[in-house]
């Protein structure tokens, strides 16, 4: 059976900022959709379920095509539509299903500060009976720890994959030998080999810092690498800290080594200046591999990567992405949206699916991560030590939702990052030339109307 595909990249000629995403989720639309009684289960045959994802590269959606052809097959009478769609899109897009009485069944790659903000409305079903069969301890602790909801009882929402984006530092091995120095370990090794690097051109690092995700995300990184924290594990503000003002000062260090046009770099910016072969070290994840392999092959042999570094002294930590799977609670069937969800953690589905791009979505399952069907891809083999650096990296990563295990669940994260405060802080100082203590300052009050509102 045929599947139907309700969405694509391309679908939306003017999609949702991020700054907006959240208020998509007002009283006339998920507030209201919380009241929906869960359906009673039905038996699956001659109807239609929904996927939804945010994995729609030209890679990827063949993937899942095939992999939801084989469910149908397995499941006669069922069809999978899949829309496709931007983590912009996705609650906008959500609240109108809702409202409709039309959920999805299965939902992934959601952020999860977007799985709890929606959890705190009882519009998640637990995940729980998934995460049982495939196994709880095969998940990597740190995801089973930062998405269980313990004052409900369940996990509302599980990382199917994990990467992060900000914490592999990629580095040209021929240009930090040229400059005659080591991969950096720490901030003053960074800031000598980037000085070292830059010149006729050429800079030696990228700090992205566009008022985007990713400024958002690398900048906290930077803070917690730093010693600093936006929030005590109360969940009292502590972001204007002496740490994170000496943090801000070594990105004024960084940025000197970085393009100008940093200012605006996000995801797409950062790769492409690094792949392009114009910087020396640049944060990105594994897609890296697969984009230099097809974009630039002469440099295939000169790449590799580490941990972005820390401030001597400070905890090694990463921002990690924690892409999820969620089943709404109002989904027509929760026991198919149940077996879907099984069916995408199925070894060889899985497998599938992380091989779509080799390095960019990592595995979540211990078992996965140590299986030789997964090592058995020709980006991968070539680059074994690296692709076991992402692993490593994405087990040591955190999230905003919680800064450290002893941090109380911040629901507001996903406000706060939409707001932009983090990063406009960067652009404060470096842009607009504000002392650090007074942007922080600045930011602090920000932040407080946020978690107030």
């Amino acid at each position: 059976m045929k599947k139907r595909l309700i969405g694509s990249a391309g679908s939306m000629a003017r999609p949702a900022s991020r700054r907006t995403v959240l208020k998509g989720m007002g009283a006339a639309g998920l507030a209201g959709a919380a009241s929906l009684s869960m359906p009673s289960i039905v038996r699956a045959q001659d109807k239609t379920v929904q996927f939804w994802t945010t994995q729609r590269g030209p890679t990827q959606q063949p993937v899942y095509e095939e992999i939801w052809k084989a469910f149908e097959a397995a499941n006669p009478g069922v069809t999978v539509a899949i829309q496709y769609t931007t983590e912009e899109e996705y609650l906008p897009k959500l609240t109108a299903a809702l409202a409709s009485g039309n959920a999805p069944n299965l939902m992934s790659h959601m952020p999860p500060e977007f799985a709890v903000a929606l959890n705190e409305r009882d519009l998640c079903a637990p995940m729980d009976p998934v995460i049982d069969a495939v196994g709880k301890d095969d998940f990597f602790a740190n995801s089973r720890e930062l998405l269980f909801d313990a004052e409900k009882g369940f996990f509302p929402a599980i990382s199917i994959v994990n990467s992060t984006t900000t914490g592999a530092l990629w580095y040209r091995k021929d240009l930090l030998e040229k400059a005659g120095v080591g991969v950096p370990t720490n901030w003053e090794e960074y800031l000598a080999a980037a000085k070292a690097m830059t010149g006729r051109g050429f800079f030696g690092n990228v700090y992205p810092f566009g008022k985007t995700s990713m400024g958002d995300k690398l900048f906290l990184q930077t803070i917690w690498q730093g010693g600093g924290f936006v929030f005590d594990p109360d969940l009292t503000i502590t972001f204007n800290s002496d740490e994170n003002a000496a943090t801000l000062e070594f990105i004024q260090e960084v940025v000197q080594y970085s393009p100008p046009s940093s200012a605006t770099y996000a995801y797409a910016e950062t790769i492409n200046a690094f792949v392009q072969g114009r910087i020396g070290m640049a944060p990105y994840s594994g897609r890296v591999l697969s984009t230099m392999a097809s974009s630039n092959p002469n440099l295939a042999d000169q790449i590799s990567v580490t941990g972005w570094p820390q401030k001597p002294g400070a905890r090694e930590v990463y921002n990690g992405d924690f892409q999820s799977l969620v089943m709404p609670a109002a989904a027509a069937d929760q026991e198919m949206s149940q077996k879907m969800a099984l069916w995408l953690f199925q070894p060889d589905n899985y497998i599938k699916f992380l091989h779509a791009v080799p390095g960019h979505n990592l595995p979540n399952l211990k078992s996965i991560a140590e299986s030789p069907e997964y090592q058995n891809d020709p980006l991968l083999q070539k680059y074994a030590t690296e692709s076991q650096t992402l692993v490593d990296l994405t087990s040591k990563s955190r999230s905003f939702l919680k800064e450290t295990e002893a941090h109380k669940i911040n629901k507001k994260a996903g406000s706060i990052y939409n707001s932009r405060i983090l990063v406009e802080t960067v652009h404060d100082v470096i842009v607009g030339g504000i002392a650090p203590k007074d942007a922080l300052s600045r930011a602090t009050d920000k932040i407080a109307a946020v978690m107030q509102s």
